[in-house]
C-alpha cells in the first residue's frame, strides 16, 4: 500500500515545476496563481489515481475490479513565508474508491495494487519538517507514514504490486499492515546525513495507526474502525525503526544499499492459539538497488533485491519475504518510459503450518508473486502503465469460502496517474 507514499515522484516528467512553468501539472500555472503562490511557500498538489483489474483465471472465481486513489497535499514552507528559520508544515488527505478485491475473491498474501484499500475519505499525513546542521540532520514529526522513509526501493516503485513498495513481512505482521499508506501514525522520524555516501534514520511512533485490535474478521484491515484517519492513537505498544543506507557516487552504475530493522513494544496474537497473545516482535531487512548496465543511447538497466525476515515464527504470520526485479530504464528511447520484470516470495511460520495440519486443514506454503508492468509517460502530467500479474499457490494454498482451494491466478491490469 506505501505505492502513494510515492506518488509524487511517479509524475516526473523532463519539464518540472522547479523551472516555475509548472509544465508538469495539467492544470498548469493557474494563470500565473500558482507560481505567485510558490514563490511565497505555499504549494499545493494533486495527483488522482485509477486502476482496472481483470482475473479471468484462478482465485475463488473470476472477477473485474476497480479502483482509485486521489491525495492532494497542502505545503506551507514557513521560512520562506515568515523569513525566520523555520521548517515546512505540510497536510494532505486521500479519497480511496472502489471495492478491495485482494482479500476476495483472490486471497493473497499481500494487495495485488499499492492503492487498493478501503472505500474512504480520510486524512492521510499532517507532518513538521526542520532541518539542522547545514541541513545534515531533518526532523520529521507529526502523523507520519512511514514507508516513505523505510525499506524501500527506488526502482521497485515501478510495479504497482503492494508487495514491492511493502514487504509482506510488516503488512501481515504489524496492526493495520503498518504504517503505510494510506494509513499514517503519531511519531517521530530523525535522518542524520552526515556526508554524499552514508545516511542513518530513526524513528519512533505508535504501532496501532487505527487503534482497534489486532483481529478483526468483519474488516480484516481495520481502516473503517477509524474511516476518517483522525484518530491519533497512543496505547497499543511502540513501533521504532533504525535504518542506514550507503550510495555509490559511480556516474554511470549508480547503486543504493540500505540494512535495518523495526522492533514493537505491542502484544500479538499466537499462530496457534489466537487466545494467547506475545509480547514484542522484530524484523530485519536489506535492500539493494544497482544500475547494472549501460546500453545504447539513453537504456539502462537497474536491479533491485529486498528481504525481510523475523525469527519470532509464534506471533507472525509471514516470517519472510524476499523480492527482486529488473528494470529497463528509458526503453525504445523514451526517456521516461520504464519496463520492469519482478518477483517476490512470501513464506508463512511453520508453526501456523503445524496447526492447521493439526486442525486437518490444508496448511498454508510458500506464495509467489510475478509482474511485467510498462510505464508509458504519455505527457509530463499523465503515466499510463499495463500490467500483468501472475499469483502462485495464493496465501500458500488456503482454502476459499466456497471450500475448495484458491486456485493461481493471472491478473491483468491498467493503472493511470494524472497530476493535476
Amino acid at each position: 500500500m506505501a505505492a502513494l507514499a510515492f506518488a509524487e515522484g511517479m509524475i516526473a516528467g523532463p519539464a518540472l515545476a522547479e523551472d516555475g512553468a509548472f509544465a508538469d501539472k495539467l492544470t498548469g500555472q493557474w494563470g500565473g496563481i500558482r507560481t505567485t503562490l510558490k514563490a511565497h511557500g505555499v504549494d499545493f498538489q494533486v495527483n488522482d489515481q485509477n486502476e482496472f483489474w481483470g482475473v479471468p483465471v484462478g482465485g475463488s472465481q473470476p472477477s473485474n475490479n476497480y479502483v482509485g486513489m486521489t491525495t492532494a497535499t497542502l505545503s506551507l514552507d514557513l521560512r520562506r513565508m515568515t523569513g525566520l528559520k523555520l521548517g515546512t508544515f505540510s497536510i494532505s488527505g486521500v479519497d480511496i474508491r472502489g471495492r478491495p478485491f485482494s482479500n476476495q475473491p483472490l486471497y493473497v498474501f499481500n494487495q495485488v495494487s499499492g492503492i487498493e484499500a478501503d472505500d474512504n475519505l480520510r486524512l492521510y499525513e499532517l507532518a513538521y519538517d526542520q532541518t539542522f546542521d547545514h541541513d545534515r540532520v531533518d526532523v520529521r514529526i507529526g502523523k507520519l507514514d512511514l514507508s516513505r522513509d523505510f525499506m524501500g526501493s527506488d526502482t521497485a516503485q515501478t510495479f504497482l504490486n503492494a508487495s514491492f513498495s511493502w514487504s509482506m513481512v510488516p503488512d501481515n505482521n504489524l496492526y493495520d499492515q503498518g504504517p503505510s499508506s494510506p494509513l499514517a501514525t503519531p511519531a517521530v522520524r530523525v535522518k542524520y546525513h552526515p556526508d554524499d555516501h552514508w545516511t542513518v534514520l530513526a524513528s519512533v511512533g505508535d504501532d496501532n495507526p487505527i487503534g482497534a485490535g489486532f483481529i478483526n474478521e468483519n474488516d480484516p484491515w481495520n481502516q473503517n474502525q477509524d474511516p476518517g484517519g483522525t484518530r491519533f492513537h497512543f496505547g497499543t505498544g511502540a513501533l521504532m525503526f533504525l535504518e542506514a543506507q550507503y550510495r555509490t557516487q559511480a556516474p554511470v552504475y549508480a547503486g543504493t544499499f540500505k540494512l535495518g530493522g523495526y522492533g514493537d513494544t505491542g502484544r500479538f496474537p499466537d499462530q496457534a492459539t489466537l487466545e494467547m497473545r506475545h509480547k514484542g516482535n522484530w524484523a530485519l531487512y536489506a535492500v539493494a538497488d544497482q544500475v547494472i548496465a549501460k546500453l545504447p543511447g539513453r537504456e539502462s538497466l537497474s536491479a533491485f533485491a529486498r528481504g525481510t525476515g523475523t525469527a519470532e515464527a509464534d506471533r507472525n504470520q509471514i516470517v519472510y519475504s524476499v523480492d527482486a526485479g529488473l528494470v529497463l530504464n528509458a526503453p525504445f528511447q523514451r526517456a521516461d518510459d520504464s519496463l520492469g520484470l519482478g518477483f517476490g516470495v512470501g513464506a508463512p511460520s511453520n508453526i501456523l503450518a503445524r496447526s492447521e495440519r493439526r486442525s486437518h486443514e490444508i496448511a498454508q506454503g510458500n506464495e509467489y508473486h510475478l509482474e511485467l508492468t510498462y510505464q508509458w509517460q504519455a505527457c509530463p502530467w499523465l503515466l499510463v502503465q499495463p500490467d500483468i500479474q501472475g499469483i502462485l499457490s495464493p496465501s500458500g494454498g488456503v482454502v476459499g469460502d466456497n471450500g475448495r482451494r484458491v486456485k493461481d491466478e493471472a491478473i491483468f491490469g491498467l493503472h493511470s496517474s494524472v497530476d493535476f
